[in-house]
């Protein structure tokens, strides 16, 4: 592979990530904006200047939890968050806020695609020590790409081929070079 093919995957991923932070933002608008203009577009019956809970289930109008505040969320990871279900009450969007302050977005397939055991397809977040990172998962909830800070917050691309159970290839594309690792799984 040339300078020149290695420049151009990493422009298409630089691409890649800037549509995910759009995608990111719009998804973020379209969640919150609703409930900003129904809540202000009504007079409520009584105002109240506090609200106090540990979860806020806002259900569709067949009374299906579609959104999930939860602090913490009750699905036993002990987060504080977000959740945003399927019509059929699987989670295709979760938010979460670890205890040791890292942060992490899961974007899910709709429920019958790929494995039934995990249906994340891509996940963003910061860790408790501040470096940002963007997992892709394949089909068959395997990571494929990952772009990352590392803990001197020096980038790098990973990009992982699965030949066999029990390996994973890595291919670590970076500053200080290009690098081929083999990962027992």
């Amino acid at each position: 592979m040339t300078d020149a093919d290695l420049t151009t995957r990493i422009v298409q991923l630089e691409q890649r990530i800037q549509r995910t932070r759009i995608a990111t933002v719009l998804l973020a608008t379209l969640v919150v904006a609703p409930w900003v203009i129904g809540a202000t577009s009504r007079a409520p019956a009584q105002v109240q200047d506090v609200v106090r809970t540990r979860m806020l289930v806002l259900e569709d109008s067949s009374g299906h939890a579609r959104i999930r505040l939860g602090a913490p969320l009750p699905d036993g990871r002990e987060e504080v968050g977000m959740q945003i279900m399927s019509p059929g009450g699987a989670e295709q969007f979760g938010l979460g806020l670890r205890q040791d302050g890292a942060v992490s977005m899961g974007f899910d397939t709709k429920p019958g695609v790929g494995n039934p055991a995990n249906r994340e397809r891509l996940n963003m977040g910061v860790t408790a020590t501040g470096q940002g990172w963007i997992r892709y998962l394949d089909n068959g909830t395997r990571a494929r790409l990952r772009i990352a800070l590392d803990t001197a917050d020096v980038p790098s691309v990973q990009l992982m081929s699965w030949p066999n159970d029990h390996e994973i290839l890595v291919r670590q594309l970076g500053f200080s070079g290009d690098t081929t690792l083999a990962w027992k799984h």
